[in-house]
């Protein structure tokens, strides 16, 4: 989808109007003001207005996206409070398994940018696959 600028054409006394073009330009230009379909032919585009102005329009504040714990099951971390070198742990090895503690997780998404939580969440889901459901924004 586009925005763009617009003259339609089978109206002399019409002024300049925006309006949003698919993929399909043949299907015409649906009209921002009432949302009424100008007919392919019918409208002369003048200008395609970029991505890039639209985005400085909107005013986005940055959000940290993460999954709610309440979707989380058994997430767990090994205590090294009493570990001098962490680089050297093997995690799987089995006399650490009684360093193993249950933990509160509040496992990190990502941070974006959006013009709400609701938006936060859904971008974040599209790009890392998750259900928006089960996510939950932070403005920051």
């Amino acid at each position: 989808m586009k925005l763009v600028l617009f003259k339609n054409l089978q109206d002399k006394y019409s002024s300049l109007q925006y309006g949003i073009v698919g993929d399909n330009e043949n299907l015409g230009i649906k009209k921002l003001c009432d949302g009424e379909t100008v007919t392919y032919g019918d409208y002369e585009i003048l200008r395609t207005i970029p991505e890039s102005e639209l985005l400085g329009l909107l005013k986005l504040d940055k959000y940290v996206v993460c999954m709610d714990s309440y979707w989380v099951c058994d997430a767990q971390m090994i205590d090294v409070s009493d570990v001098e070198d962490i680089n050297n742990i093997n995690t799987f090895a089995n006399d650490l398994d009684d360093r193993w503690r249950d933990m509160e997780p509040t496992p990190f998404i990502a941070v974006v940018e959006s013009v709400s939580e609701d938006d936060a969440c859904r971008i974040a889901a599209e790009q890392y696959r998750y259900d928006n459901r089960c996510l939950f924004a932070q403005k920051i």
